[in-house]
């Protein structure tokens, strides 16, 4: 009979078990960190298996930091338009004509000779 190959979803489960110990000794705030980890690992459970490399934590590592750098790059955009925004509203003000600026019919405003 032929070998049974475990999915990667228990190989991950296995690894996750091998590390309740530290998970343990975590604070809860981390313990929740901990397991978002490795909930990252399993948005990548096809490309896992299909690679199924010899050290399976090797593609577990990979899956976590490939879902870390997507939300560096999310992080980054977000920062990146609000800086985008807040420029544009700093020229939207910075061209914007005060009210009353010109005289009603086009004459620039009189100055104060004080």
């Amino acid at each position: 009979m032929g070998r049974t190959v475990p999915t990667f979803t228990n190989i991950i489960d296995q690894e996750l078990a091998s590390w309740s110990k530290f998970r343990r000794g975590l604070r809860a705030e981390d313990q929740e960190l901990f397991d978002e980890i490795f909930r990252a690992a399993k948005l990548h459970l096809a490309e896992n298996f299909y690679a199924m490399r010899t050290i399976p934590f090797e593609s577990i590592m990979i899956s976590i930091v490939i879902e870390q750098a997507r939300r560096i790059r999310n992080l980054e955009g977000k920062i990146q338009e609000r800086k985008n925004q807040e420029t544009n509203k700093i020229q939207e003000h910075k061209y914007q004509e005060p009210n009353n600026a010109q005289g009603s019919k086009g004459q620039e405003p009189r100055r104060s000779t004080v």
